[in-house]
């Protein structure tokens, strides 16, 4: 699961790049929309065409920006596909590793209660008794450490799938 770290960050740092670029598109779609508000409520002719060359200027920009954002989407949603799938296979490969060591913790805690109930019975089973506490420690430490990462995955795929929406959704509304 470490060998993706990287990738997953330089992902959602582009995420991030993207979603920054379709809120400043916003605001200048905003301030176009305003600005037309203000030109026909306006009778001031040098007002007006500094109105009308402003909402020029933000028009050409607004299609540029819609053209970056729309390509960063199609990017974007290839490698969240592309990251989606691989990361599905390693949550299920995951699953079945935490599956046996859990199997491994709980074969290690019954040795355990099996030596605490013979430890009447025999010399030597004090240094035995420890050695299955340690490995109890090391296989539960183990699980949890296990655990904490399978959540941080499917963390992931939840942005990822969120992601995949807002990108659909971009294209939408920016290719009309």
């Amino acid at each position: 699961m470490k060998s993706h770290t990287a990738k997953e960050r330089k992902l959602k740092t582009d995420i991030t790049q993207k979603n920054a670029l379709r809120r400043n598109l916003e605001k200048r779609l905003s301030a176009i929309n305003r600005w037309t508000g203000e030109l026909s409520k306006t009778r001031n002719l040098q007002r007006r065409k500094k109105l009308e060359a402003s909402i020029a200027r933000y028009q050409d920009q607004v299609e540029h920006l819609k053209k970056e954002l729309l390509n960063k989407d199609e990017d974007l949603e290839k490698r969240i596909k592309e990251e989606r799938t691989y990361s599905e296979e390693e949550i299920k490969a995951f699953q079945s590793q935490l599956d046996r060591d859990i199997k491994a913790f709980q074969k290690t805690q019954k040795k355990l209660e099996e030596t605490k109930k013979s430890e009447g019975k025999t010399e030597g089973t004090p240094a035995t008794k420890g050695r299955l506490e340690k490995l109890l420690k090391q296989e539960s430490a183990r699980v949890k450490k296990d655990e904490k990462e399978l959540k941080a995955e499917e963390k992931d795929k939840v942005l990822f799938t969120l992601e995949l929406k807002r990108i659909a959704l971009e294209q939408k509304l920016y290719t009309l």
